[in-house]
């Protein structure tokens, strides 16, 4: 009996070690596709799949991710999500010939249409500036620009507002506005916006950062407010800043902000830092992360997944490499056969739970690209404990390298069983 105990214990931990296939991220990349509906959803869409489909186009690309010419059909996924932003943009229909400011889209939240910005600069790349209802890609970026720096409420020390209509601030915001900034800062060779870029995510952790090294979700304003550290905010925070980080590393001022550089790279890990101490025996943390009655979460585990791995990726350091893949594993183990990650917050309540979550679905794509970018690489960092092993074709649900064991380990059981 104690053979089949112990055997059974193996078991259970191999079977944790989860590697989704191409043909399950195939399912995830669908489902992200038919469920994100709302700004800042279908910004966290293009991003992933910038990352994931068209990754020399991504700011974490080896190559120059702002290129100067590009065909549509070069980023086909991605054009599709620019082209219907303008298409259902307010001002399309009843702007003046003055506007010059204007969002993307109409939203409560200033800052969450601000992350379809990139996806419609490369648009106007490919397009020249084409016009979609009478406004142009270019014109509509630019005009995206001048309402956050001219239309949106300003905190007293100039932080922009994630709100349009009060000065609140948000850690959901670092994901949204500064990598907008930085990256038209960086294709439109504009030092200041960069510097822009860099000093939003100083003036937010300037007052949601917590002794811990950890995020606030939500201060000042009225109405909503969670001052708790929620984990997918964090998520938020530390992937923006690690993406203006790239970005601001690819543009042509990189030598004049290497101190900018390190301050991102610094509130980054304060982060990542913090979060390890609160991983959960299952290799997921909590959806508030120092809340021990609050509920294992996958989006956001999956959002810190991407950020620890690309920080190995981009060259600044393995010592979070562990942890990413720690939690990669345990999110894949969440996702269903129908390619929906399950055990996620509900985006529009966060204190529960929900049966989807299409941010969650972005994360997970955003994860495994930087996972098979690490893989490329030679998996730096403390890969002997890399739970998903280190073959592309692993079965969905358990890495093969650990499948002939378990068929092994189970038969061997099953006999002592009979025996006893």
């Amino acid at each position: 009996m104690r053979i089949y105990l112990i055997g059974l214990t193996i078991l259970s931990s191999l079977t944790r070690a989860t590697h989704l296939t191409s043909d399950y991220l195939d399912k995830v990349y669908d489902v992200m596709k038919q469920i994100s509906t709302q700004s800042w959803e279908n910004g966290t869409e293009a991003e992933a799949i910038l990352q994931y489909k068209y990754p020399q186009y991504s700011v974490f690309s080896s190559s120059n991710p702002f290129p100067s010419s590009l065909s549509q059909g070069d980023f086909q996924d991605v054009f599709n999500i620019a082209q219907v932003t303008l298409n259902n943009r307010p001002s399309a229909n009843n702007a003046s010939a003055n506007t010059t400011s204007a969002s993307l889209l109409k939203d409560g939240a200033a800052g969450d249409p601000a992350s379809l910005g990139i996806s419609v600069l490369l648009a106007n790349v490919s397009s020249g500036n084409a016009q979609v209802k009478g406004v142009g890609y270019g014109t509509a970026a630019e005009e995206e620009l001048n309402y956050l720096l001219n239309d949106v409420p300003k905190s007293s020390s100039g932080a922009i507002s994630h709100r349009a209509d009060q000065v609140q601030l948000w850690s959901d915001s670092i994901s949204m506005v500064p990598p907008f900034l930085a990256y038209y800062g960086a294709v439109h060779n504009n030092q200041s916006l960069l510097q822009l870029a860099y000093t939003q995510c100083a003036l937010y952790r300037d007052v949601l950062r917590q002794d811990s090294g950890l995020w606030a979700h939500i201060v000042m304003g009225t109405g909503a407010s969670d001052p708790g550290l929620w984990l997918t905010g964090n998520g938020w925070a530390a992937m923006g800043m690690i993406r203006v980080l790239n970005t601001i590393r690819w543009s042509g001022f990189s030598n004049s902000m290497t101190s900018q550089v390190s301050d991102l790279q610094s509130w980054v890990s304060e982060i990542l830092t913090a979060s390890q101490g609160y991983m959960t025996k299952d290799g997921l943390l909590r959806n508030y992360i120092d809340q021990s009655s609050s509920f294992e979460e996958t989006a956001g585990s999956a959002l810190i997944a991407a950020v620890a791995l690309r920080m190995s990726t981009m060259g600044l350091t393995n010592q979070y490499a562990s942890q990413g893949i720690q939690l990669l594993s345990a999110v894949s183990a969440k996702v269903n056969s129908s390619g929906y990650l399950t055990q996620v917050v509900n985006p529009y309540d966060w204190s529960q739970t929900a049966t989807q979550s299409p941010e969650g679905q972005s994360f997970v794509i955003m994860a495994y690209s930087a996972y098979n970018e690490w893989i490329s690489q030679g998996q730096q960092g403390d890969s002997d404990k890399n739970p998903l092993g280190n073959d592309s074709g692993a079965l969905g649900g358990i890495s093969r390298q650990y499948m002939g064991f378990v068929g092994f380990l189970t038969a061997v059981c099953a006999g002592v069983w009979t025996a006893l």
